[in-house]
């Protein structure tokens, strides 16, 4: 599963290596400036100023930066939440209502497209906790139990409930119809004739035969032994 579109984990040297063994689970942030600043431009500020850092940042757009890796600290909470966590900012504001939280619908399913990431790569489970409650999926403000800041997002009408199921949907994905095949399953299909092939007109170019259909059909027509034509 790829969890960000854009790595400039290279670029961030400020924070400091960890080891991921001891981490707990995820946080979320706004970044609390123009929702419009988008990746990039948010990137590209916290280099400059080094006031702040996060892992991964997702803006309106549902573009995902990856600015550190998971065994890299940020700069994104107070020191426990920084050594214990994995941080995910989204370029959005804390004083947002929910009606404004779901009019970005692109924004947040990114972003559980990166909480459904590490929440199977390290087994945790997906849950709304505090920081008392980890493993889960927790808050800036949330982190303010363990000191060291006072920021509140991403603010108290997050639509965590809508956001947790759409990190649900993420980690299992609803298979496509007609049985959940795939292009190269599709195409399995129809080189082999298995029990399924019915569900297949064939290749238009050999009659609308599978390919070992019009193998057997040419072998009959040459006369050799062993071929039935379909």
């Amino acid at each position: 599963m790829t969890y960000f579109d854009i790595d400039w984990a290279p670029r961030f040297n400020f924070g400091g290596p960890r080891s991921i063994g001891g981490l707990l689970g995820t946080c979320l942030h706004t970044s609390e400036g123009n929702p419009n600043i988008g990746a990039e431009g948010l990137a590209n500020y916290q280099l400059n100023s080094q006031t702040g850092s996060y892992h991964v940042i997702v803006d309106l757009t549902g573009k995902r930066l990856r600015e550190n890796s998971d065994d890299w600290i940020t700069w994104s909470s107070g020191n426990q939440g920084n050594n214990l966590l994995l941080h995910l900012c989204f370029t959005a504001r804390a004083d947002w209502t929910r009606e404004q939280w779901l009019a970005q619908d692109k924004m947040l399913r990114a972003g559980a497209t990166v909480i459904a990431h590490w929440h199977k790569t390290h087994n945790w489970p997906i849950r709304w906790v505090g920081v008392n409650s980890l493993p889960g999926v927790t808050t800036h403000d949330a982190t303010r139990a363990w000191g060291g800041t006072d920021h509140t997002d991403p603010g108290p009408n997050f639509p965590h409930d809508v956001f947790l199921n759409m990190v649900r949907a993420a980690m299992n994905p609803t298979p496509p119809a007609g049985g959940g095949m795939n292009h190269e399953q599709n195409i399995n299909e129809q080189l082999t004739g298995s029990k399924n092939v019915g569900e297949f007109p064939g290749w238009k170019q050999l009659g609308n035969r599978t390919v070992v259909d019009a193998l057997a059909a040419i072998g009959h027509k040459l006369g050799i032994d062993g071929f039935e034509a379909k």
